[in-house]
């Protein structure tokens, strides 16, 4: 009975191991079928073609990163991606031996499988003392890669690793035309035109053929030539180590800042194999001088309404530049004033230098008391020979009522009713200008009368009196009383202009007859007495 019972127990164990082993084999070969090993890894090179720059100037180093991937143990396709793939690729450019200047950092490519991937580009500046020639330029290239990929049942396990590398690129340095701007001079004044004036040398060491310099600005307030932000000037064939003297004419507006202000200068050439070519941005600067500016000083007026006076004063150059061949422009915007000559030329004036003018200037009876203002321009050359006007000169001037030209006053005021006077007139001159020959004419009506109404003065200085004397009959009927006598005068002012004055009136009175001894009535009576008494005689005589 214990036999039969541990002999079941045996045959159970035997069947549990049967069927146990019958379960076990296939997983046991499930596992090895899904497991494996994949190894290999990124096969990175720096691909870059030679690429020239010119000396002295900013380029950008282009870069290709290629990645050939190596597998030396195969697997599913998603383990070799991973082992052939540069992961977080970076490129770190140095200068090594070349005459260059590195002016970006490191750059980031990303993940490179394989294939080729471009690399941002690297900004670089090629010195100006490079020698032309072919240089290395060493690239450390740095990646994260795994190396190799165990994978089984429960998942992949990665064996990652960092690795960096450096690599190289070549670079030329061409031999080609390089300028440089040697000297830099300028005239212009704001409110202006003025020259500049550039020196450009040919720093490179081969010629320059059909070469062009273009000048730009960048400001409304600096402008070329007709009112142009740029300019070109033609140049032709450029030697090397040539200096060429380049000029342009530049205008500051009115409204310009006195400042310095930046001008762009751009060689365009074809070069020795007959290829265009363009060098650097070379840049001047350009400072105006202040605006040229004048003042009035000492302004002196002797304006009156219905006269002729002057308007005289100072001009003064308040710099910065002399200014030759200056005119002082005076345009009244009255019409009632009027000026002889609106133009007065003065000196040559330097900054600080100062010049008189005057005008003789006439305001009309039509004119107005008042304070007038006057605006001069000085017109003159500048140093380049141009003619350019000045702002407006303000300043005032009075201008004083009418006045009569001259006072009148009779020295005889009386004559004799049937009797001739001679009256004495006096004449004052009530100007501020000398007069000559000035012609006096008397009007005189009914009952007086004149057979010689002129006279004439030769001269007669402001404020000078003089008499004339004029010959008056009244009438013997003339009734005691005041009357009128009218006198006008022609005269000739300085200039040489004559003209007449208005009709000035004066009084005379008409006394009573003077007695002369014998009454008239007597007289008349005797006379008719001595004629009776002979008409009588006269018929006695006959009979």
């Amino acid at each position: 009975m214990i036999y039969n019972h541990v002999r079941s127990i045996a045959v159970a164990a035997i069947l549990s191991a049967v069927l146990l082993g019958s379960t076990i084999a296939p997983v046991t070969a499930q596992t090895a079928g899904n497991s494996g090993q994949v190894i290999g890894s990124p096969d990175i090179d720096l691909n870059a073609p030679t690429q020239e720059f010119e000396p002295g100037t900013q380029a950008e180093l282009r870069l290709e990163i290629v990645n050939r991937g190596s597998i030396r143990k195969g697997g599913p396709a998603e383990y070799e991606n991973r082992i052939t793939t540069a992961r977080g690729v970076t490129a770190d450019v140095k200068s090594g031996s070349a005459p260059i200047e590195i002016n970006t950092g490191s750059v980031s490519i990303g993940n490179v499988p394989t294939g080729t991937a471009s690399a941002p580009p690297v900004n670089i500046t090629i010195k100006d003392s490079a020698e032309p020639g072919t240089y290395r330029v060493p690239v450390k290239i740095s990646y994260a890669s795994t190396r190799s990929v165990n994978y089984d049942s429960f998942g992949p396990e990665y064996n990652d690793f960092d690795r960096s590398r450096t690599e190289y690129v070549t670079i030329r340095v061409r031999s080609q035309s390089r300028f440089d701007i040697v000297d830099s001079t300028t005239t212009s004044q704001v409110g202006d035109r003025g020259n500049l004036t550039v020196t450009i040398e040919n720093v490179g060491d081969r010629a320059a053929r059909d070469a062009s310099v273009a000048a730009a600005s960048s400001s409304d307030e600096l402008l070329f030539g007709t009112g142009s932000k740029s300019s070109t000037a033609n140049i032709g064939s450029w030697e090397p180590d040539e200096q060429r003297v380049i000029e342009y004419t530049v205008e500051m507006v009115d409204d310009a800042t006195l400042r310095a202000y930046s001008i762009d200068l751009t060689v365009n050439y074809r070069d020795t194999d007959g290829i265009d070519r363009s060098s650097r941005t070379l840049t001047t600067g350009v400072r105006p001088t202040a605006e040229q500016s004048f003042s009035v000083t000492n302004v002196s007026t002797n304006l009156r309404v219905g006269e002729e006076g002057t308007v005289s004063g100072t001009v003064v150059n308040n710099g910065p530049d002399t200014v030759t061949n200056p005119v002082v422009m005076f345009s009244p915007s009255n019409p009632n004033i009027v000026v002889d000559s609106s133009e007065y030329a003065i000196p040559d004036i330097a900054p600080g230098e100062r010049a008189n003018f005057e005008y003789t200037v006439t305001v009309s009876d039509a004119g107005s008391a008042s304070v007038q203002q006057f605006n001069l321009t000085t017109r003159y050359r500048n140093t380049r020979g141009d003619v350019q006007r000045s702002d407006g000169l303000e300043t005032r001037a009075r201008i004083e009522p009418k006045r009569d030209r001259f006072t009148i006053k009779t020295a005889t005021d009386e004559i004799a009713a049937g009797s001739d006077q001679a009256v004495t007139v006096q004449i004052t001159n009530n100007g501020e200008q000398p007069l000559q020959n000035v012609e006096a004419k008397a009007f005189v009506e009914s009952p007086l009368s004149s057979d010689n109404d002129e006279a004439i003065i030769t001269s007669l200085a402001a404020n000078e009196t003089a008499e004339v004397t004029i010959a008056l009959s009244a009438a013997g009927d003339a009734l005691p009383k005041t009357y009128p006598v009218s006198l006008d005068f022609q005269y000739e002012m300085p200039d040489g202009d004559s003209e007449v004055s208005k009709t000035y009136t004066t009084a005379i009175v008409v006394t009573e007859p003077e007695d002369s001894g014998f009454p008239l009535p007597l007289v008349l009576g005797v006379f008719v007495i001595i004629g009776v008494a002979g008409i009588g005689g006269w018929r006695r005589w006959s009979s």
